[in-house]
């Protein structure tokens, strides 16, 4: 007997006007917010403060290269976590304002000379943890906040938001860097 091929289910096509698909992106800003301003704290910390750090025992490319290693290690264990641990959207709030308040703080640190040493790059990891957090979270929450025919292109346009978040923050960054030099 010969084998059958199997099948496979195609998503679902809607014929949303372009309309409809701004208010669905629009009715997005639960996840979509939170998603923005913490990839833009984010970036806006590596691009901005990170590269002009100065530690004592670290050279600039040195601390850079231990934070970004720091930040990857805690971006790496909190998307791996996202079945382990499923907030709701208060706490996906809350950790991008989290995130703000460490840039600021990263900021006044580096202007003040509060903590330089270090153990500062564990600061760096709790960065990564809060960013892959709300990834993950974010893109569930929209996943199971959404009709079956909408999933796709409402994943699609939250991730957007990831990226706009990353692209201000880079921008941001270059002005913090200016001002911390």
């Amino acid at each position: 007997t010969a084998k059958t091929a199997p099948t496979t289910k195609m998503p679902i096509k809607t014929n949303l006007s372009t309309t409809d698909r701004f208010k669905l992106t629009l009715s997005l800003w639960p996840y979509t917010i939170p998603l923005f301003v913490v990839y833009w704290a984010e970036y806006a910390l590596q691009s901005g403060v990170w590269v002009v750090v100065d530690i004592p025992g670290f050279t600039r490319d040195e601390f850079y290269t231990y934070a970004n290693t720091c930040y990857q290690i805690g971006v790496f264990c909190s998307r791996s976590s996202g079945t382990v641990w499923k907030p709701g959207v208060k706490t996906l709030w809350v950790m991008p304002s989290c995130q703000f308040f460490i840039l600021v703080w990263w900021v006044l640190n580096v202007e003040k000379g509060w903590w330089l040493d270090g153990w500062i790059m564990a600061l760096a990891g709790v960065v990564g943890l809060f960013g892959g957090w709300v990834y993950v979270n974010a893109f569930r929450l929209v996943i199971e906040s959404t009709e079956d025919d909408l999933k796709e292109i409402a994943t699609a346009a939250t991730s957007v938001f990831s990226d706009a978040g990353c692209n201000f923050g880079e921008g941001t960054g270059l002005l913090i860097q200016k001002l911390l030099e």
